[in-house]
């Protein structure tokens, strides 16, 4: 599998020094949307897309990038198992459950409620033919301690990640991404963007691409679009791991300059949150019904969907014009395998059944 990390290129100190596993095929590729502004009359001159969604054979989407350092570093340290978090139809999880599977790493899930839909129902039961090792926690104070059963089970040495693998290390993948960015624009791929949408849950991925383009001296903004509650502190949350990713990578290389605005040409929006996370809103229907139509790329309702209605409203109220837009599409679309048996759902643990209830939807 060929990828390219262009962060190395312009720092090959951190080759040596930050541990990755190859699982993604990069750079990922840049189409322009044409159809897609046509057909709706946006006063857009120029939309693109950054193809994320088929980055990975098995699992597509932003994780992947995360993935590749995270894993790599889980390996380094001779982890043997890994853990992490995230909703009932996380995607995150799922991505980390599937390629600690292919690379011989066992794989703890601790999940949350999420509203259940016919989407969380596929992931489950993917984590079962995967052979996940689930752990539900209701109530968020309910997490720590399934945490520390999982350390009693798998031992100290066990692997941690967190929710959206949104660590520095995790971040080290969307550092990379910006400066893949800066090399297509310089091959004449795309137009430098004047804006990005992205959508944001844990901030790993925005964080990553804001610290990349700082670096590499692209000065596109970021509309990072929140799908999470603003109870989680999104902006401390993302001043915190921008310092702490810029730190650990000026560690690793002292050509890396040391930057002090974390939010420079960064907006974190919350006007497509609707009622909170994992539900779906009105324009995120719309949003994926229109790019389902003309580009036939499978959206989000929970996080990818948002970030384009939050695009669609911009352009409908004339604040694109004259720029160039850049969507980074973060959402998998490559196809689940078949299962066995709709009844797998039965070898999840039991408090999670109730997600197979027929009145649950």
């Amino acid at each position: 599998m060929s990828t390219d990390y262009s962060l190395f290129t312009r720092y090959p100190a951190l080759r040596r020094a930050l541990p990755i596993i190859n699982i993604g095929h990069f750079p990922t590729r840049v189409s322009q949307a044409e159809s897609l502004t046509r057909a709706e009359g946006f006063e857009i001159d120029n939309l693109w897309f950054k193809h994320d969604e088929q980055c990975a054979p098995a699992y597509g989407g932003n994780k992947i990038r995360k993935l590749e350092f995270l894993l790599g570093d889980a390996i380094k340290q001779g982890s043997r198992s890994v853990f992490t978090y995230g909703g009932a139809g996380s995607n995150h999880a799922l991505a980390t459950s599937i390629n600690c599977h292919e690379h011989g790493l066992l794989c703890t899930a601790i999940l949350t409620p999420e509203p259940a839909t016919a989407a969380v129902r596929n992931t489950l039961r993917y984590h079962v033919a995967l052979g996940t090792n689930i752990k539900y926690a209701r109530h968020y104070d309910e997490i720590h301690a399934a945490a520390e059963e999982v350390r009693d089970e798998m031992g100290e040495d066990c692997y941690e990640i967190p929710f959206g693998g949104s660590s520095w290390v995790g971040c080290c993948g969307f550092v990379n991404a910006a400066f893949e960015l800066a090399d297509q624009i310089e091959s004449g791929a795309l137009p430098a963007p004047d804006v990005i949408y992205l959508a944001m849950g844990t901030t790993g991925s925005a964080v990553g691409l804001a610290l990349g383009l700082q670096i590499a001296g692209l000065p596109t903004r970021i509309e990072a679009v929140q799908v999470t509650p603003a109870s989680m502190r999104q902006d401390q949350l993302f001043a915190r791991l921008f310092a702490e990713t810029n730190k650990e990578l000026f560690a690793r290389d002292a050509h890396i300059p040391i930057l002090t605005e974390p939010f420079a040409g960064v907006t974190l929006r919350t006007d497509q949150l609707g009622k909170g996370y994992a539900i779906p809103t009105d324009a995120a229907r719309e949003a994926a019904a229109l790019v389902m139509e003309h580009l036939g790329i499978p959206v989000s309702l929970t996080y990818t969907g948002k970030a384009l209605a939050a695009l669609i409203a911009d352009a409908r109220q004339n604040k694109l014009d004259g720029q160039n837009v850049l969507f980074w599409n973060t959402y998998n679309a490559q196809p689940y395998p078949g299962f066995n048996s709709n009844e797998s759902w039965r070898n999840l643990p039991e408090e999670l059944h109730e997600f197979f209830d027929p009145d649950t939807d």
